[in-house]
């Protein structure tokens, strides 16, 4: 099976036409007056009041702070695991979890702090590790599907994850002060101090006045690694004064430590509203090597085993600053602000096992740095006064210097730093054709340093059969830009030759998402809301690792436009709230078809994947208790790759994921979370798409994707007082 440009097209506006001609033959359905909590659309973080485009324009779900509380999530991996259309996907040597989106991995994906994209290891907005993005100050996390290219830039072809902070204090209170610890095991490890995951939060928060807050906070998050069969750093096995190599040192997924220090000021000064949030994080990830050099010294004669590990130090600060306010009467502007920088230091040495100390160091460096300069401004509600017409028109800038210095796990000494920049201008017009259809033609101009003037498009529509009966189409440009390292990479020595392709072109080709959704009244006390979603990508020119040859003839790593990729899916999500319940239960049915090096023999047919996502919840008032349950199953996948005798197809077994956790109040001030992650004790799962090599122990390659089924409690500390 197979669609072309041409088709999409025919389709979409074939079923837009279908929809008015048959709306116009129903009667009206009555409207939905029901005063119970709305399982409803919201828009953008602080676009409330700025670009009411995005509501009508894109469906957006939403995690709020409940949500987190109930899981007791710290960071981003924790919550978005369970999503239906979200896949997370752990690497436990680096310790990085990205995500997929609708089959797209996290290139496309974009991923906002209150509406400013975050700086990642090799670009902004894109490929996010998100186990550094902590929860403890946000006050919810908006998930929006579809193309949002014209209004978020190159990289929005699924998606955009908007971080939002929460600002301000309930209940009319002057301060708070909230402190929590959380202990997790790790699998069946754990231990006070060296097993296991230990968290701690600390925030206080200060109303100043009706106008203006703020709020500091500190969250350390020591997770120390998942030793499986493995046995740690300090494992060596000795037999008759020799090192025996049984690759049992070190650990399946390597430690990681956490700090993340924050501080945020919202203020109005008359209509207008200021903003600022600065944050650092830091994080340590040691590395430990499995093999062992059973060296003998020299003037006792015993053995003397020592290993090459590694440690990578992180850091980053984020200053992001917002305005927004009225221009003149209902036209509103909105103006952000971003300074961010992020350093990556990289240490090599001697690690003395049986001293348990370091004996040398081979290097320490700084491996990759980015320094990100960014602004965005624009203007909503251009024609207040035509019922008929609307417009909004803005501008993005982002200025990127650095550098990155390791590939295929070793550092270069030769680095070069490069500069990305982009100039953007964007609109989006709103036409109200009828007062239930809206067309939104959009278009962005960009101009990179790099690859030059492109044109970024997409046309919007809506149809509002009833309050509670509503399409949304979505066509446009699947637009992803090359990032740092597939333009600047640059290690060359006697061993290695990998470089970036400076002129790479940008991925191009077209993205298609319909989202069909209706509300239904249960009982005075209860609503359903079903959805049905299909989304279309077609990616022309996908940038991928190619070999070539350099000007000696030599085996040139590279990158080059050359891949081809058509995703076409189908979901069904339903929600539930029926008195003291909540409900959901979604599924998808997706396939991709890929060609490789645009060869003639690849394979064309889609590779079909089924997932399954369910929750359930349910409130016991009478102990103040929510009880809460998440369950997702994720069907086999199937991808093309490349093979030693040409393309072939590599696959991942299904697993099903199942989490479980308990919610209590046990005083006014003090909460108590208890709960089960991973109740099925996943940890690897059958695979033949990794790379050669990627399997534990021996035996049929696989994944890992967890670590055991593992058991946390959380105390949490609120204090408000005037």
């Amino acid at each position: 099976m197979s669609l072309n440009k041409n088709s999409v097209f025919f389709l979409t506006f074939t079923f837009l036409y279908t929809s008015i001609i048959t709306s116009q033959k129903k009667s009206s359905i009555e409207q939905d007056s029901m005063s119970i909590q709305k399982l409803d659309e919201v828009i953008l973080m602080g676009e409330s009041k700025v670009m009411s485009l995005s509501k009508k324009l894109f469906a957006v779900g939403v995690i709020d702070k409940k949500d987190i509380a109930k899981v007791a999530g710290n960071n981003l991996a924790d919550i978005l695991n369970y999503n239906l259309n979200i896949t997370v996907t752990p690497d436990p040597s680096s310790g990085r979890s990205t995500i997929s989106m609708f089959g797209l991995d996290g290139q496309y994906v974009k991923i906002l702090i209150d509406g400013i994209p975050m700086a990642s290891d090799n670009g902004i907005g894109n490929n996010i590790d998100i186990t550094q993005i902590n929860l403890e100050d946000v006050g919810r996390i908006e998930i929006v599907e579809g193309s949002m290219g014209v209004l978020y830039g190159d990289n929005a072809v699924a998606g955009v994850i908007n971080i939002v902070t929460k600002r301000g204090l309930d209940g009319g209170h002057k301060w708070q002060i909230q402190l929590s610890a959380q202990e997790e095991s790790v699998g069946s490890e754990y231990a006070l101090f060296n097993k296991g995951r230990h968290i701690q939060n600390a925030k206080l928060s200060y109303q100043i006045s009706d106008k203006t807050s703020f709020s500091i906070g500190a969250s350390r998050n020591d997770y120390a690694g998942f030793f499986n069969d493995l046995r740690g750093k300090d494992y060596v096995n000795i037999q008759d004064n020799a090192v025996v190599n049984d690759s049992l040192r070190g650990m399946e997924w390597n430690p990681k430590a956490q700090l993340t220090t924050y501080g945020n000021l919202n203020t109005s000064i008359g209509k207008h509203n200021l903003f600022y949030k600065v944050q650092y994080y830091n994080e340590s990830v040691p590395v430990y090597n499995t093999y062992v050099n059973g060296r003998v010294d020299n003037n006792t004669g015993v053995v003397n085993p020592t290993a090459l590990d590694e440690n990578f130090d992180t850091e980053r600060i984020i200053n992001n600053l917002n305005l927004t306010g009225p221009l003149k009467g209902p036209t509103i502007y909105n103006l952000s602000l971003s300074y961010q920088k992020q350093k990556r230091y990289y240490k090599q040495f001697v690690y003395n096992i049986l001293q348990q100390g370091i004996e040398s160091v081979i290097a320490d460096n700084l491996s990759q740095s980015s320094e990100i300069w960014y602004s965005k401004g624009f203007v909503s509600n251009l024609v207040p006064k035509s019922n008929f017409f609307n417009l909004q028109m803005g501008y993005e800038f982002n200025h990127q210097t650095g550098f990155d210095a390791i590939a295929t796990g070793e550092y270069s000494s030769d680095v070069v730093e490069n500069t990305l920049e982009n100039y953007d201008f964007f609109g989006v017009a709103d036409f109200n054709l009828t007062n239930k259809f809206s067309l939104f033609p959009g278009a962005r101009f960009t101009n990179n340093s790099q690859f030059g003037n492109k044109l970024i498009w997409s046309l919007s529509s809506t149809y509002d059969f009833s309050n509670t009966f509503k399409i949304k189409a979505v066509l446009g440009s699947a637009f992803r830009a090359p990032n740092f390292e597939e333009l600047f990479f640059y290690f060359v020595d006697s061993n290695h030759n990998v470089q970036g392709n400076p002129d790479l072109d940008p991925e191009d080709g077209i993205s298609l998402f319909l989202n069909i959704e209706e509300k239904f009244r249960i009982s005075d006390t209860g609503m359903l809301k079903t959805a049905l979603k299909s989304y279309y990508f077609d990616i022309d020119g996908k940038i991928a690792s190619v070999v070539d040859m350099d000007e000696q003839n030599r085996n040139l790593f590279t990158f080059d436009n050359v891949d081809r990729s058509k995703i076409l899916g189908f979901s069904l999500e339903n929600s539930l709230i029926v008195k003291r319940w909540q409900a959901s239960l979604g599924m998808t049915y997706m396939g991709e078809s890929t060609v490789i090096d645009a060869s003639a023999d690849s394979n064309n047919d889609y590779l079909w994947s089924f997932n399954l996502q369910s929750s359930l919840s349910y409130t016991l008032p009478s102990i103040n208790t929510i009880l809460s349950a998440q369950l997702k199953y994720t069907g086999k996948t199937q991808i093309v790759q490349s093979g030693t005798n040409g393309n072939v197809v590599g696959q991942t077994d299904d697993f099903t994921w199942m989490d479980a956790s308990a919610r209590t109040n046990i005083t006014k001030n003090l909460s108590l979370t208890l709960g089960a992650r991973n109740i099925f004790d996943i940890v690897r799962v059958n695979a033949t798409d990794t790379p050669t090599g990627a399997h534990g122990g021996g035996g049929a390659p696989s994944r890992l994707f967890g670590n055991g089924r593992s058991y946390y409690l959380k105390l949490l500390y609120n204090l408000n007082f005037n």
